[in-house]
């Protein structure tokens, strides 16, 4: 029996819904999420010559083992590549915050 009690998805903050290709599975997993930085332009220099790259930061529920180079695709369409993830810890007890090993609520993904 465990004490902890689950995270909900809360569906009017995680409004939209994209995939996941883990790369160990050869199915893609279902992803709820918001968009915490709009899509923007990223100047970046490679073998001397400046590059714009396309970034967008997204707040993913859940804790999934997410890591570098995988691939979300987004509500419309679109394809990215994991390049950053931040984890979002979350405990809703405050008595016993520091007892505790956090438990992530969610993770900021920078993708490219």
């Amino acid at each position: 029996m465990s004490f902890k009690t689950p995270i909900l998805c809360d569906r009017r903050v995680y409004a939209f819904k994209g995939k996941w290709k883990n790369p160990q599975n050869d199915i893609a997993e279902n992803i709820f999420y918001f968009i915490k930085q709009p899509l923007t332009l990223v100047s970046s220099y490679r073998n001397g010559r400046e590059e714009f790259k396309e970034t967008i930061t997204i707040c993913v529920f859940g804790s999934k083992p997410f890591a570098k180079e995988d691939t979300v695709t987004l509500d419309n369409g679109s394809k990215y590549k994991i390049v950053e993830m931040i984890p979002n810890f979350y405990e809703c007890n405050i008595l016993v915050r520091d007892m505790l090993k956090p438990r992530i609520e969610s993770f900021d993904l920078v993708l490219e």
